[in-house]
């Protein structure tokens, strides 16, 4: 098949888990404008396409007084004039992050998980971009790839096929394609050499460049964002030896300059972030943003990944007939490659399309989303818990379901140390969560240090229920929200994306309708557990009291 790079090609090629959906490629920008000029321009356009979506709200507002004015009924608003709405939106919101990708990406594809408080139209379009992002040019995938082996370990050396052609996903920052090593029972197969197919170096596409650098100075931090690069000889025999039995693997490679891309976007988010903080949502986000803007640094360090997924793979070990995690393969993980083993299976998005699902009963469907929703939950409470260390890029895309109901978690570029001080609080507050005690919860929410405007143990108890349990609810723009009641003044940063975790799950259960679960409940074990090995560490929230009744 014409256009198709594998090397060579299987008599029967594989099609990934993950077909791209029949969307434009996004272009490489590398032309001769100045890295300054073209941040003005990609500033430029953010703040225009978000500045017309936030008016767009705004002018639906005036219209819904004129309507309710007229005559027209909450049920009528809703679907006739908010609906269509809705519609507009959600497509506005997934054309910026499919043209201008980056961050914003990141940030659709969270939106597109939270099902429990995104209208239910821009929750659809922005789901799509869990699985369905364009990718890189093939070509440009493949020239990527060889820049990181080297010129002296063509792509047909290392493996025996890889396809190019259809990714098994794209995201933000990389992508992912299916590929199988040169190995045979453990040893490299020597055969043909190779390198680059012809016509590759003629399909137009820019070549990777070996280094991005930029700085970023926000916080009045100076920050190096240099990557230093350095190709290593491979050792093929150490390569087969640490491959899967069928040398099927999964193969990450960073897009071309993503790094000073994603540095600009986020302190647009930032300043976005500030001004919907003060106007829109009583929540303290620009701690939200800082805190994504030290984890996305680490993210383009795919060695520093692979460390990471090794270390909670051997976590994992003991109970990978529920959970399982990829490990990477010695010798080939470079900055920006990272070649692990692949997880076959369907990811949770399309977990109801799979054929095995469909034939299912009504009630065993009902146990077997209960049963992968549990399981889901349970990894990331060993993780945040028990482990401290934990995937952190919360979206359903990350979530495989194999064969047998297993769960397979990947990508753990922006993955997450908590600190033993707020592991401890934290499990104070699973505790009292779970057993429903709101006095307790309400003085739990302060060991993390949470600070709110209004000290009502009620209202505090709600606020931590509807952020750390996913028997609650979090919707900012709801009036009647804890969030708007008790007006929180500052969140402590590291406890980010633990929420996140939480808010995935929480939309997961909706997703799935799998409506009484709490994870709080499934983790007081773990938080138990925890409490006890920690119960001499000091909380955030203890050492700020103190701080202030020293002052």
């Amino acid at each position: 098949m014409v256009g198709i790079r594998r090397f060579p090609s299987p008599r029967h090629p594989p099609k990934s888990t993950q077909e791209h959906a029949n969307i434009p490629a996004p272009i490489i920008d590398q032309n001769e404008e100045s890295y300054a000029a073209r941040s003005t321009i990609r500033t430029t356009q953010f703040w225009l396409r978000a500045s017309s979506i936030y008016f767009s709200y705004k002018i639906a507002q005036l219209q819904a007084v004129g309507l309710r004015a007229l005559g027209w009924t909450p049920d009528r608003l809703k679907h006739d004039h908010w609906a269509n709405q809705h519609a507009k939106a959600g497509a506005a919101m997934y054309n910026l992050c499919v043209d201008m990708r980056g961050f914003y990406l990141k940030a659709g594809q969270f939106l597109g998980a939270r099902g429990d408080f995104v209208p239910e139209q821009i929750c659809r379009r922005l789901s799509l971009l869990h699985d369905q992002v364009p990718p890189m040019p093939p070509s440009q995938a493949g020239q990527c790839i060889q820049e990181e082996l080297g010129s002296n370990n063509p792509l047909d050396k290392i493996f025996e096929w890889i396809d190019l052609e259809h990714p098994l996903g794209s995201a933000s920052i990389s992508q992912v394609h299916k590929a199988k090593l040169s190995c045979y029972k453990g040893k490299p197969s020597h055969g043909g050499g190779g390198g680059r197919r012809s016509g590759e170096e003629e399909a137009g596409e820019a070549a990777c460049p070996l280094t991005t650098s930029t700085t970023d100075d926000d916080n009045n931090n100076n920050i190096d964002l240099t990557l230093k690069h350095e190709i290593l000889p491979i050792d093929m025999d150490a390569v087969c030896a640490s491959a899967p039995t069928d040398g099927v693997v999964a193969v990450k490679i960073q897009y071309p300059n993503a790094l000073p891309t994603m540095s600009l976007d986020l302190k647009n988010i930032r300043l976005l972030a500030d001004f919907l903080s003060k106007t829109e949502i009583k929540f303290d986000m620009v701690s939200a943003v800082d805190e994504l803007a030290v984890q996305i640094r680490l993210e383009f360090d795919f060695q520093r990944e692979a460390r990471v997924m090794n270390a909670v793979h051997k976590s994992f070990a003991p109970i990978q007939n529920r959970i399982v995690v990829p490990s990477s393969v010695t010798g080939l993980v470079t900055d920006r490659l990272l070649v692990m083993t692949f997880l076959d299976g369907v990811p949770i998005t399309k977990m109801r399309d799979a054929k095995e699902y469909q034939n299912l009963s009504a009630a065993t469907k009902r146990l077997a989303a209960r049963r992968i929703l549990s399981r889901v939950s349970e990894a990331y409470g060993r993780m945040v818990l028990l482990d401290g260390l934990f995937q952190a890029d919360g979206h359903p895309g990350n979530i495989m379901v194999l064969k047998g109901g297993r769960i397979g978690l990947i990508d753990y570029g922006q993955s997450k140390r908590l600190p033993d001080s707020y592991r401890a609080a934290f499990a104070g507050l699973v505790v009292a969560l779970a057993k429903g005690d709101r006095r307790g919860t309400s003085a739990a929410l302060d060991g993390l240090g949470v600070v709110v405007s209004k000290d009502d143990d009620e209202i505090k108890s709600k606020l931590a229920t509807g952020m750390f349990d996913t028997r609650g609810k979090a919707d900012p723009f709801d009036p009647d929200s804890p969030i708007k009641k008790a007006g929180i003044v500052t969140f402590p940063r590291d406890m980010f994306f633990v929420l996140r975790v939480v808010q995935l799950l929480r939309g997961l259960a909706n997703g799935m309708g799998v409506e009484d679960f709490s994870a709080a409940k499934q983790w007081q074990g773990f938080a138990e557990e925890t409490r006890k090995k920690l119960k001499d560490v000091v909380h955030p929230g203890d050492e700020l009291s103190n701080h202030v009744s020293e002052v």
